[in-house]
C-alpha cells in the first residue's frame, strides 16, 4: 500500500461537475492521479449525490449515476454550486443543507484513496477551485471544518496557484518564458498566462486568467479557428516555451491548424489532472517546502503583495518582526506577539510592498493608554486581514506583571494595505 511508513499529501481539485484527487509521498517526485479505472486514466470523479427513494441512502460519483438509472430516487448535482449560493437543497420533500450536502461528496469520494493511501499517513490535503472569491473562501472552510479529518492540514487555493505549482515543478526549460494553458473542461474555453518579473527578488510568478465565450463546445462550426485566434491574441508578443491542454474539449481531430500553429518553436502538452497534481505540490510546498530558499512567489489576486512587520530593539540591537508575508493568502495571512513598548504611547507599523516601491512606516497611536514608567507596558499586538487590501491592527495592553497589572484596554486601527 502506498504510504506505508511515510508522509502523504493530496491535492483535490473540486468543480461543479467533477472532483480529481491526486496524492505523493513527501520524498516522491510526481504526484499520481486516482483513476477510476486502474491502468485507465479515468480521473474524474462525477460531483454527484443519489439519494434512494424513501430511505436515507446516499450514494455519490459513478455510482449515484448507476442508482439513478436503476432505483427510484433523486440526483443531486451541481453541489458546488448549490453551496456557493447557500439556499437549502429540497431532496424528495425534505430540505438539506448544501454545505453539508458537499461535505458528504467530499468525504465519500475521498475514501476512494484509501485503498490505495493508509489515512493515517495523509499529512495534508489541499482543495483546489477555479475562483477563490470571499464566498468561495467562506463556503470550502465551513466545508472543510466539518470533514472530521483531525491530525491533516487542511488548505484551499485557486486553480491560478496550482498552475503556478504544476509548472515550478516542470524542467526549468519548459518554463524559461511564458507558458500557456488552455481549459476546455466546461463548456467555454478558458485560458491562463504564467509569466515572470525577472526583476524582482525573489522572482514574481503571475498567472492571468481569460474567458473565451466564442470557443465554445457546442459550436463545432469554425472551431478550429476561433480557437486559432485565441492562441494568436494570448501569445501576442510574448515569448511561449510551452503550452498545455486540458480537458475532454479537445477531444476529437478538430483542431488541427490550431494546434499546428500552437506546436510552432514551442512544446504542448495534453492532460487533464493539471490542478490536482499542482494542487498536490502546493500541500507539500507549505508542508516541507523551505520558505526562506525560495527563488519564486507567486502573486495572484488572493496573495498579499506586501510584507508587514514591526522595528524592533532585542537588547541593544535593532531587528524586525514580521507580522505578514508577502505572497501568503489575504484571508489566511495573521500573527499574534508581545512587545514591551519603550516609552510613550505609539509604535510603528512597515509596510514593505513586494516590488520594493512606496515603503511605509504607519503610526498606531494608543490614545488614552494608561500611563506606567518606561518599559513598563507589555502588548499584545494581533494583526490580520480583514479584506484583501484592509488590514487591521488590535493591541491589548496587558501590564506588567503584578506590579502594573493589565487595564486590559483594546486599540484598534485599520489600514489599507496598498496606496492609490
Amino acid at each position: 500500500m502506498f504510504g506505508m511508513g511515510e508522509a502523504v499529501v493530496l491535492g483535490y481539485d473540486l468543480s461543479n461537475e467533477y472532483a480529481q484527487i491526486s496524492f505523493m509521498a513527501r520524498d516522491g517526485q510526481n504526484a499520481e492521479t486516482f483513476s477510476l479505472k486502474p491502468g485507465e486514466e479515468q480521473y474524474n470523479i462525477p460531483a454527484c449525490l443519489f439519494k434512494r427513494k424513501e430511505v436515507n441512502q446516499w450514494f455519490y460519483g459513478v455510482e449515484a449515476i448507476n442508482y439513478n438509472e436503476a432505483e427510484e430516487g433523486e440526483l443531486v448535482t451541481n453541489l458546488y454550486e448549490r453551496a456557493l449560493v447557500g439556499e437549502p437543497v429540497n431532496v424528495a420533500g425534505e430540505d438539506f443543507d448544501p454545505i453539508r450536502l458537499l461535505q458528504l461528496y467530499i468525504k465519500r469520494s475521498l475514501s476512494l484513496v484509501y485503498g490505495t493511501v493508509r489515512q493515517d499517513t495523509i499529512k495534508g490535503i489541499m482543495f483546489t477551485v477555479e475562483d477563490l472569491t470571499s464566498r468561495a473562501v467562506e463556503v470550502m472552510e465551513a466545508v472543510v471544518a466539518g470533514l472530521g479529518l483531525p491530525g491533516i492540514r487542511l488548505a484551499i487555493q485557486g486553480r491560478e496557484e496550482s498552475i503556478f505549482y504544476y509548472i515550478m515543478r516542470q524542467p526549468a526549460e519548459l518554463w524559461q518564458y511564458d507558458v500557456c494553458v488552455y481549459d476546455f473542461s466546461g463548456d467555454e474555453l478558458k485560458s491562463y498566462r504564467w509569466y515572470e518579473n525577472k526583476h524582482t527578488k525573489p522572482v514574481v510568478v503571475f498567472v492571468d486568467k481569460n474567458d473565451h465565450p466564442e470557443v465554445r463546445k457546442n459550436g463545432i462550426m469554425g472551431l478550429d479557428q476561433a480557437f486559432l485566434q485565441v492562441i494568436n491574441n494570448t501569445m501576442e508578443g510574448r515569448i511561449v516555451t510551452c503550452a498545455y491542454l486540458i480537458g475532454d474539449g479537445f477531444d476529437g481531430d478538430w483542431c488541427v491548424e490550431s494546434v499546428r500553429e500552437l506546436c510552432r518553436n514551442r512544446r504542448a502538452f495534453r492532460g487533464n489532472n493539471l490542478y490536482s497534481r499542482g494542487a498536490c505540490y502546493a500541500m507539500w510546498d507549505k508542508l516541507y517546502g523551505e520558505k526562506e530558499a525560495k527563488r519564486y512567489i507567486y502573486l495572484g489576486r488572493n496573495k498579499l503583495k506586501a510584507n508587514v512587520g514591526m522595528k524592533v530593539r532585542r537588547g541593544r540591537e535593532d531587528s524586525y518582526i514580521a507580522l505578514l508575508n508577502g505572497g501568503d493568502n489575504w484571508y489566511d495571512a495573521s500573527k499574534d506577539c508581545y512587545c514591551i513598548l519603550e516609552s510613550g504611547n505609539s509604535f510603528s507599523i512597515s509596510i514593505v510592498p513586494l516590488d520594493g516601491k512606496n515603503i511605509r512606516d504607519i503610526q498606531v497611536v494608543l490614545d488614552g493608554l494608561t500611563e506606567r514608567p518606561r518599559l513598563t507596558t507589555r502588548l499584545k499586538i494581533s494583526a490580520f486581514m480583514e479584506t484583501d487590501s484592509k488590514l487591521r491592527i488590535n493591541v491589548t495592553d496587558m501590564g506588567f506583571g503584578t506590579l502594573f497589572p493589565a487595564s486590559n484596554q483594546v486599540f484598534t486601527k485599520a489600514i489599507e494595505l496598498y496606496e492609490g
